[in-house]
């Protein structure tokens, strides 16, 4: 599994790209250049292989596979809970090719109308033709499918996921495969479990492979690659002398906790030993990264502004026109290290949501007005938060700041949610993404989990990753209640 500034890719998923994106690009560059193609060879006087115009073939490919690529990522398509569905698979392709034809049909109006402007012709080369493209676009959908159908089947036939036994079977161990099974394919198979200690309480379907006592020796004959610690108490009952020798003969071995962070994107704060938050890698509070932070901030506010000053106008109005009351709405909210600071939003619920005190938001929240349930949709509530960037009490990525009401009551009943302070709010983040909405004290353990893993893992790539990931969601309407 690659992994690069809290950004974790499965090697299958990243296999399956990688390939797809090179059959893609020699079948659209093939279909696409055709007539170069034939002009090349039939006007070569050398060779069959130097005569062809490799830079248009490889070119114009590589633009319409990565085009498709992009349009099968918001799709969800890289997801193994979506492509475990074989008709809804058959469906997001053809879905993810009509988007594709549109945004083809889009970039030569847009090269045809700038053609007055500058010269597009370089640009124009690489498209090549309408026709080609949308041919192109056409042969996607059957080498695209049959690609998947065929690396699927590789991987299930050889086998080719990692192969992990457990040492030990505690609550760790159990969550651990319990995650994996909701994921449905992350790259990892879990073939059993060494016991350290009687009796053993084993996750449900898990094999019990032995004894911890021979654990370098079950590894072997069971052609595993990888060993997760997954004991509740570790004090005489750790092998580590068979630990050692496993990690000598060039096998993984880890705990449970950084496994679950892998491939959940959080951290189990419920079953969480403080001693892996002391020991992990992460946590770290570098000033560049900050002061970088701050300045991406700041340049994306400015960047934003010239578009949401006259949108806010729209809006306000709409607001007033629906409903009586003021179209701003200004709340005090928790931030770093425990400052109280007013956040600003535009006012989507009626004048009088919480008259009998603060209430979590619910889903299809009766509170909500029509304008309010369109503004919160497409995130335009969230416009005047901008103000609280440019004054340095949010960011657009981190946590989502809470109400101080509620962060006393979630502080005494949530183990380390104080942490989640360490760092500022933000419009959006890597909570806000993974989990819809939080209307209970169970939703809010779980966005902790994935503000902890966002605070461990900071770093501006992972902003970066957030920020497109947010599109996306506001694309595709999600998240929002």
């Amino acid at each position: 599994m690659a992994a690069r500034n809290g950004i974790f890719v499965p090697s299958r998923r990243l296999a399956l790209i990688l390939g797809e994106t090179v059959l893609l690009s020699i079948v659209c560059g093939a279909i696409t250049s055709y007539t170069d193609v034939v002009t090349a060879i039939a006007g070569a006087r050398g060779g069959f292989w130097s005569a062809l115009p490799w830079h248009l073939m490889l070119g114009r490919g590589a633009v319409l596979a990565l085009l498709c690529q992009g349009c099968f990522t918001l799709q969800d398509l890289y997801d193994w809970r979506v492509t475990s569905n074989p008709n809804q698979t058959s469906l997001k392709l053809l879905e993810s090719v009509f988007y594709a034809g549109i945004l083809i049909g889009m970039a030569f109006f847009a090269l045809e109308a700038g053609a007055n402007l500058f010269d597009t012709r370089p640009f124009r080369a690489y498209l090549s033709q309408p026709w080609p493209s949308l041919a192109a676009l056409v042969a996607v959908l059957p080498v695209a499918h049959f690609y998947r159908v065929l690396f699927h089947w590789s991987f299930a036939r050889w086998q080719l996921n990692e192969r992990v036994v457990l040492v030990g079977s505690g609550s760790m161990g159990h969550t651990l495969v319990e995650e994996l099974r909701r994921l449905r394919d992350p790259g990892y198979e879990i073939i059993g479990f060494a016991t350290c200690e009687a009796p053993a309480s084993a996750p449900p379907d898990v094999p019990c492979l032995g004894s911890c006592d021979d654990l370098s020796a079950l590894v072997l004959k069971h052609r595993a690659s990888r060993v997760v610690v997954a004991l509740d108490e570790r004090r005489g009952r750790l092998p580590m002398i068979e630990l050692l020798n496993c990690r000598l003969a060039g096998l993984r071995v880890e705990e449970a906790e950084l496994l679950y962070e892998r491939i959940t994107g959080k951290i189990a704060v419920q079953r969480l030993r403080p001693s892996y938050l002391v020991f992990a890698e992460g946590f770290t509070r570098g000033r560049v990264t900050f002061a970088v932070k701050r300045a991406l901030d700041v340049l994306i506010a400015l960047a934003v502004l010239p578009v949401a000053l006259p949108l806010s106008v729209v809006v306000s109005l709409v607001i007033r026109l629906e409903s009586r009351g003021p179209a701003l709405y200004g709340q005090k909210r928790v931030g770093r290290d425990g400052r109280i600071f007013t956040c600003w939003k535009f006012r989507s619920m009626r004048i009088d949501a919480e008259t009998g005190g603060p209430q979590w938001a619910a889903k299809d929240d009766r509170r909500v007005t029509r304008v309010g349930r369109f503004i919160r949709l497409t995130r335009i509530d969230e416009l005047p938060q901008i103000w609280n960037v440019l004054r340095n009490e949010m960011s657009f990525v981190g946590p989502r700041p809470e109400r101080p009401f509620f962060v006393d009551e979630l502080r005494k009943q949530i183990p380390y949610y104080m942490e989640r302070l360490l760092v500022k709010p933000g419009l959006t983040g890597w909570a806000q993404i993974n989990y819809q909405y939080g209307s209970s004290v169970e939703d809010a353990v779980t966005k902790l989990q994935f503000d902890l893993y966002y605070i461990k893992n900071l770093s501006i790539w992972l902003d970066l990753l957030i920020l497109v990931r947010t599109i996306k969601v506001i694309v595709l309407r999600r998240g929002a209640v």
